[in-house]
Formats: C-alpha cells, sequence, structure tokens
C-alpha cells in the first residue's frame, strides 16, 4: 500500500489516500458486502495512525451503521471497513 501511496501522492499521502480509498469503497460497494471478507487468512497486526475528514468521518460511521444492522455481532468494524477500502484500492485503483 505505501509504494502505491507514495507513486501518487509522495511520503506525506496516505491519509489522503485511504481517505479516497474509503470514498471509492462505499461508490462501488453499495452493500459493503466486501467488509470483512478473507480477514480470516490475513494477520492484522500493523497499526497506523489516520487523520480523516469530517465527511470522510460521517460516511465510515454510516457504513459502520450499515455492517451493525447487518450483522451486530461484527467485531471491530471500523478497521475492517478501512481495510475492506483499502484491499478494493489496491485491487482496483480506479475505485
Amino acid at each position: 500500500m505505501l509504494e502505491s501511496v507514495e507513486m501518487e501522492y509522495g511520503k506525506k499521502g496516505k491519509s489522503k489516500w485511504i481517505k479516497e480509498a474509503i470514498d471509492g469503497l462505499i461508490a462501488k460497494d453499495k452493500g459493503l458486502t466486501s467488509v470483512g471478507l478473507g480477514e480470516d487468512y490475513e494477520t492484522n497486526d500493523a497499526s497506523d495512525v489516520l487523520v480523516i475528514d469530517s465527511a470522510t468521518l460521517e460516511k465510515l460511521q454510516t457504513a459502520m451503521t450499515m455492517i451493525r444492522r447487518q450483522d451486530p455481532l461484527f467485531e471491530g468494524v471500523q478497521s475492517a471497513v478501512i481495510r475492506a477500502a483499502i484491499r478494493m484500492r489496491l485491487l482496483d485503483p480506479s475505485a
């Protein structure tokens, strides 16, 4: 992911890249069906700081609410949405 970010925005563009990835996920996956897919097969041991604007935070909260309605026991919804957005953008850079 960091290589893709650096190619598009330089070393300081990670938050912007992820914001755009979240926007792309919400626009292309209306039911958010890709959130959580394959997570059992991944080890998510990376942790990083992410700065997002209020508009993106609102979209993220709406997505989290949608997922909680589908599966009230889903753990780590916010992180799962962000990871799904990153995966989608890496697989389809136009997302």
